[in-house]
Order: structure tokens, then C-alpha cells, then sequence
């Protein structure tokens, strides 16, 4: 049997006000209840004080006596009297227990609205309110949404709209878990900033529609411990580095030149006591293995502002002593910390209004998803997944369908672009309906190259499928859902052992993958959290062979859709520029004033690596000198491709953020190839900044490449640009208004048709 008065009584000892709150609650509950009448109670207590001689000196026009202090112990035992006369022990014991629930729940909230609060502090304070009574008092949904809206706002952000989902989905356990793996600073202001709260929210969301049956999909998220980001600000005080605060504000072209010194100088420097024990202990926690070290600044993975891959995310290989382990976390935390001054992020900051925002950087560290095989470290497959498919390569794909990019090996491959590789590309309702179906194709725009920690060089690094192949053997997992036979000019798929297998013939298809459950079952993951969010989102994933891992989540950055426009039948031959008929999405670019080009056949036989970079840094300069959105650009093959710079030009947002037409040219002869990467970080660039995408291919029959006017027209390059004059046999710049008498460029793409013109025209006044 409950004893619930050994209950009060040690309450009373603890907490006196509390016993005589839950008094009150007892005798509102049996008033609540037609048991009691407070009004009566009142005159038994006056009469008991000889306050007054009956009850009709209590007339209800006359004030009522005031009660001394004494008559609240004594209503306090009337109130105790009446519970045991009325209520059960089990409902006079719940009341009591869920008082002190109410008022951890508060102090919760208090100490999480302080940001002086220290995080050991909070910490217990949290875990006391989960733990307390856990089973026999649940506190009222109003004390549970105001302890989670105080916890949102401290750790993870002060936007309204992020707080009015998060308060609904992240549990105060959840938050307690996070507490635990945060890493201590010497402060207590910081958050974890936008890609550690994004993945905390879609974690939380996930769970509750797998509590309610809504997902059956299993999946997990890896060890994740969270730097705050007041740590990014200890770390600059700690180094005396304050005078680089400012450096946000220099014309961008002195910020690009600076930016060198300023990672060495974050690089030599060393992390506060605070930070650099915290990350001690949580090395000897997580033991040996890699670690992914991801930023996660307060302006990253915001509804409009994602900031894809305008940070540093990098990968350690955690083997060794300690101390040589935690000098390698500290050197890629440093890098991660000055990335904040790269010219990428300080010029998104500008074009999206956000430069005076004081920028700081969380971490997020986490164990890296893989198994290790072939002395590598790597997971099966991962990539990048988006709910909703801004950019479509077949007019058969609905907007609804979602997305996902694949890769054998670490992620990296899927949301960037590197080399002459090129992931899976799946539509997630039809993932038969693929970017490239003829078999030559299929096999030349794969992926030749796998993203791994190499623990025996103890670094990352990008090896030759083969190479992966021959140092894993047969033991890599599910091969045949991975890969394909490239046999006789077709596409094969694997069957069995095949013993006699010859690795030159696998092919990273994922036939076998897309055609299991896997699509279906992260489409509902998806559609999952855009209904928990309220946006699309895109989720960057790995799979270790076994369980799927979410890495993060951010809410999708999406154009408004276009209206398709027919393209004109009447266009003069001499009008006409260029066309397209490949992979062509549903946009117009009117007016444009200016063309910039960069020719395939000019870029290939410039004579070093130092040359193409200067073609890069020419159209950075002219970027920044022309109307924004009224000029394009057109050059070889992959804008802003990683690694080989020979694809195509090496530029970076802050090169190309002003454009309003991104056209990639791929000749027959060379090897400059469009790659149709829809859904990685350069593209999220382009949807967010309103930036149209076109590929061209003008070597095809039936398309226009008006060489007259292109190779022809006057270069403005010296007049715009004057530092890279030297440059204009390779960068032309066409004044379209100056070649055309006053004519403007248009550009026409239909999606449906799978078709694009540029024409002159006279100016419409459209936007």
C-alpha cells in the first residue's frame, strides 16, 4: 500500500513550500470534484482560530476576517484530514509527486532562460526532471512545452518557427542525451549551432512517427558530441587573433588573398584549457577510430540560408595515443574555426543579408559510419537524399518524387563535385528512371573512384575503384546491390558467386538497391520530416551494410516554380545564340546584358594549372563588376568542379553568386562533361540564389552554336576587367546590347520539351 504520508513528510522536510502547494493542489482537486467547499473550510478555520463566534458573523457583505499566518498550517491539515477521508492513497501520493514534477519543471525552464546557467548545471537540473518519479507523475503538457521551449532556445536557436516544431517533437530526455556529450568551454553562452539542431530535430521527428507506427524503416544516428559555439570566440581571445573579427568587411578580393594566413594563423594557434580537457575525456570515451569533424554555425542549415559546403568538414583517422589523437582533433577543430573567414561564406553572408550577423561556429563530432576493410575505413553507400526534386532530369519526374545521389564510399562524392566522377542519380518514386540509360553511357558517367580513411596512411583519401576492389577482395557486403557487369558494350547484372569475376567490369550502378525496398523506405523518411518541419529537406545519409545512418538534416532550399513559356518559332537564324535539348529545366533569363564565355576549345590548351586558375579568378572579378543577374556564364564542362581543374574552371560561390545563367559546354572532342548533379552543394547554390542551369552540347545534330557571333562579337574583357587582360584570348566577354544594336539576350527553357533557345531579341522589361 502507498504510504503517502512518508511521501509528505519528506517533502515537507526538503521543501516546505512545496508540501503546502501540494496542500492547495489537494484541496482544489476535491473542490474540482464536489468534495469539499473552500468557503465552508474557511469558516471551520475562523471558528477554529476564534476569529469569529459562528457562521453568520460571516456576513457575505462584510469583508472577511483576515487570516493569520497560523491559518495556513491549519488549512494545510484540514486539506491532509479531507484526502484521507475522500481520496484514494494512490491519488493523494500522485498529487504530491507531481508538485515537485511541476516545479523541477520550472526551475528546468528558469535555469535554461539564464545563459549564465553553467552546463553542469542544467545538465543535472534536466536529468533530476526526467528521472524524478519517473512512471507516477507525468507533468502537464503546458510545464513540458515550456521546460522544451527554454531548452530549444538555449542549445539550439531563437527562431520562432524552428521553436514552435521543436518544442512538439524534441523530448526532455533527448535533451538531456545531448547535454551529456556536450564538450565544456569556458563559457556558458553558446549553441550547437545549425547542422547539430537540425539533426536533433529530424532524430526527434523520426522517433515519434516510429513510437506511433507511422515509420517501420529502421535507422540510426552515429556518436555525436557537440562543441558550442561561444568556443570559436574563447578560441580567438585564447590567440589574441581579435583583429580578424572584421575581416568580414574588406572587398572580397583582399578577403580571398588574406584567407591563407588566417587558416595558418588559426592553425598554429591552441584551444582553451576547458575545450581541449573536454575533448581529452571525450576521446577516451569514444576509444579509437575515425571521426568526421563538421561545423555547425549558427547561420548554417537556416530555412533559405543552408550555406552548403561553405564550411569546413573534415575527416580524422583517430588511431594512436591519446595525446597524438587529440592533437589531430584540435588542428581539424582550428580548421574548421577559420573557414568561417573563407571568401565563400562571407560572400553568401552578403548576397543574403547577413554580414553584420556575428558569425560563430559550433562543432559537430562524430564517429565516422563504416566497416573496416582492406586496412580502409569506409560505410557501403552513402549520399544525399531531398523529399522534393527542384531539378529534373526527365520530364516524367514529378517535383514530388525526391532525389538521391549515391555513392560507393564516404559521402563526400555525392555533394560535391570532384573529377571526372559521377554518382547514382535516382528519383525516389521511379528509381528505374535513371539520368543515363544507353550502357556506353552508363559505364563512362560512373564512379571511378571511392572516398575512404585509409587507416594505413592514417588520412583521407580518394583511391581507384580497382585499388578499393583489390584491397577489399570479396569481402565487401552486398556487392550485387552496389554493382554491375560492363561486358561486351552491356550492362549486366551480378548473379551469384561468379568466381571468375574481373574487377575492370564491376560498375557502381545500385541496380540491385533501387529495385529493393531501400528507395521507398528513405522516400518515407522524407516525406516524414517535411511534414514535421513544414519544408522540404534534404537528409545526407551512410549505410554501413547493415542500418542506415542519418548525418544531418536541413530544411531544402526551393525556387519558385517557374512557368513554362513556349519557345518563339519565329527566330531569325541570325538571332539564334546557342540551344539545348539535354537535361533542360523549365526557366526563363530575360534581358541579359552581358556573356560571358569560356571556350571548351580555349581552356584545354592553356599551357599550366596557374593559368586555369586565373581564368577562374578573371571570372570571379567580372562577377563582381557586372549587373547582377543580367549577365551568364558559360564555360567547359564542370563549373566548379574539386580536383581536376582541366574539367572545368575552379570557381567557388563568391565567383559565380552573381550570374543569372550557369551554361556548361561539352564538346565531342574532349573530355569537358556536363555533370548533372542536381542535389550537390554547387547546386544548392544555384536553386537557393535564383541561378538557372543549362547544359549544352553543341557538337549534337540539330543545335544551334552561333560561332559568329560568339568567337566574333568585341571583348570587353580589358574594359571590365583590366588585371586580367591578359586573359582575353581565353575569357571573352560579349556586351550584348553594344554586338546587337541594342538587342538583349533571352533565354527560353522548357522542361517538357526538353528544349532551350538564347536569341536576341529586343529588350522586354521583365524581370
Amino acid at each position: 500500500m502507498v504510504d503517502w504520508r512518508q511521501t509528505f513528510e519528506n517533502l515537507k522536510r526538503r521543501r516546505p513550500d512545496l508540501a503546502e502547494r501540494a496542500c492547495r493542489q489537494l484541496l482544489l482537486d476535491m473542490q474540482r470534484r464536489g468534495l469539499v467547499d473552500l468557503d465552508t473550510l474557511d469558516e471551520q478555520i475562523a471558528m477554529a482560530l476564534k476569529l469569529v463566534a459562528s457562521p453568520r458573523d460571516l456576513d457575505p457583505n462584510r469583508p472577511k476576517p483576515k487570516l493569520p499566518s497560523q491559518s495556513s498550517a491549519a488549512l494545510h491539515e484540514l486539506a491532509l484530514e479531507h484526502a484521507a477521508r475522500h481520496l484514494a492513497p494512490e491519488q493523494i501520493q500522485a498529487t504530491i509527486l507531481l508538485v515537485e514534477k511541476r516545479q523541477l519543471a520550472h526551475e528546468g525552464a528558469r535555469l535554461a532562460e539564464d545563459p549564465d546557467t553553467p552546463i553542469p548545471v542544467l545538465r543535472a537540473k534536466v536529468h533530476e526532471f526526467v528521472n524524478f518519479a519517473r512512471g507516477e507523475a507525468v507533468a502537464p503538457p503546458e510545464d513540458v512545452l515550456g521546460i522544451r521551449a527554454a531548452l530549444v532556445r538555449r542549445l539550439l536557436t531563437d527562431q520562432l518557427d524552428f521553436i514552435a516544431v521543436a518544442k512538439q517533437q524534441i523530448k526532455v530526455s533527448e535533451f538531456g542525451h545531448v547535454l551529456d556529450h556536450m564538450i565544456p568551454t569556458e563559457g556558458n553562452q553558446g549553441r550547437l549551432g545549425g547542422k547539430a539542431a537540425g539533426l536533433i530535430l529530424a532524430h526527434s521527428i523520426l522517433q515519434r512517427a516510429r513510437e506511433s507506427g507511422r515509420l517501420q524503416a529502421e535507422y540510426r544516428v552515429p556518436t555525436s558530441y557537440f562543441l558550442p559555439s561561444n568556443g570559436i570566440l574563447e578560441f580567438i581571445e585564447h590567440n589574441n587573433l581579435e583583429d580578424l573579427i572584421n575581416v568580414k568587411y574588406k572587398p572580397i578580393e583582399e578577403v580571398r588573398e588574406q584567407f591563407p594566413l588566417v587558416e595558418r594563423l588559426f592553425k598554429a594557434g591552441s584551444l582553451p584549457l576547458a575545450i581541449h580537457e573536454g575533448l581529452r575525456e571525450m576521446l577516451e570515451k569514444v576509444g579509437e577510430g575515425p571521426l568526421v569533424v563538421r561545423s555547425s554555425s549558427l547561420l548554417e542549415d537556416r530555412i533559405g540560408h543552408a550555406f552548403s559546403g561553405k564550411y569546413k568538414s573534415l575527416f580524422i583517422a583517430n588511431r594512436g595515443p591519446t595525446a597524438r589523437r587529440l592533437a589531430e582533433l584540435e588542428n581539424a577543430i582550428a580548421e574548421v574555426y577559420a573557414s568561417v573567414f573563407h571568401p565563400d561564406p562571407i560572400e553568401y553572408r552578403r548576397e543574403h543579408g547577413l554580414i553584420d550577423f556575428q558569425e560563430q561556429m559550433g562543432v559537430l563530432i562524430q564517429s565516422l559510419v563504416g566497416r573496416e576493410l582492406g586496412r580502409m575505413m569506409f560505410p557501403l553507400f552513402a549520399g544525399v537524399a531531398f523529399s522534393t526534386c527542384e531539378m529534373r532530369w526527365s520530364p516524367r519526374i514529378r517535383r514530388s518524387d525526391g532525389m538521391a545521389r549515391l555513392v560507393l564510399g564516404l559521402g563526400t562524392r555525392a555533394v560535391d563535385r570532384t573529377g571526372a566522377d559521377y554518382p547514382v542519380l535516382i528519383s525516389l518514386e521511379q528509381p528505374t528512371l535513371r539520368a543515363v540509360q544507353r550502357p556506353d553511357e552508363v559505364y563512362r558517367y560512373s564512379q571511378h573512384e571511392v572516398d575512404v580513411v585509409d587507416l594505413r596512411e592514417g588520412q583521407f583519401d580518394s583511391l581507384p575503384l580497382t585499388n578499393v576492389l583489390s584491397r577489399v577482395g570479396r569481402d565487401l557486403p552486398q556487392m550485387s546491390k552496389v554493382f554491375s557487369i560492363y561486358r561486351d558494350r552491356d550492362i549486366l547484372p551480378m548473379v551469384g558467386i561468379m568466381p571468375q569475376l574481373d574487377p575492370r567490369e564491376l560498375v557502381v550502378t545500385f541496380d540491385g538497391l533501387v529495385k529493393s525496398q531501400f528507395p521507398r523506405d528513405l522516400k518515407r523518411m522524407l516525406d516524414i520530416l517535411q511534414e514535421g518541419i513544414g519544408e522540404p529537406v534534404d537528409v545526407e545519409f551512410a549505410h554501413d551494410g547493415e542500418v542506415l545512418y542519418m548525418l544531418q538534416c536541413r530544411a531544402l532550399s526551393h525556387g519558385t516554380a517557374a512557368e513554362r513559356v513556349a519557345i518563339p518559332s519565329d527566330i531569325s537564324a541570325a538571332r539564334k545564340v546557342f540551344s539545348a535539348n539535354r537535361y533542360v529545366q523549365t526557366a526563363q533569363c530575360r534581358d541579359l546584358e552581358y556573356l560571358v564565355l569560356v571556350d571548351p576549345r580555349d581552356y584545354e590548351r592553356l599551357p599550366s594549372r596557374d593559368a586555369m586558375l586565373r581564368v577562374a579568378r578573371a571570372v570571379g572579378a567580372l562577377n563582381q563588376v557586372l549587373p547582377q543577374r543580367r549577365f551568364a556564364l558559360m564555360g567547359p564542362g564542370r563549373w566548379g568542379s574539386r580536383g581536376d581543374i582541366r574539367l572545368g574552371v575552379p570557381v567557388t560561390y563568391a565567383d559565380i553568386c552573381r550570374t543569372g545563367l550557369l551554361v556548361e559546354i561539352a564538346r565531342k572532342k574532349g573530355s569537358y562533361l556536363p555533370d548533372v548533379s542536381f542535389g550537390t552543394h554547387f547546386f544548392n547554390d544555384l536553386v537557393e540564389s535564383r541561378i538557372s542551369y543549362l547544359p549544352l552540347y553543341p557538337d549534337e545534330p540539330g543545335v544551334v552554336w552561333n560561332e559568329d557571333f560568339l568567337q566574333s562579337s568585341p571583348n570587353a574583357l580589358a574594359e571590365l576587367a583590366p588585371k586580367y587582360a591578359d586573359m582575353a584570348e581565353t575569357v571573352r566577354v560579349i556586351d550584348v546590347r553594344a554586338a546587337s544594336d541594342g538587342l538583349r539576350l533571352q533565354v527560353i527553357m522548357d522542361g517538357e520539351t526538353d528544349t532551350a533557345l538564347a536569341y536576341l531579341a529586343p529588350p522586354t522589361g521583365k524581370p
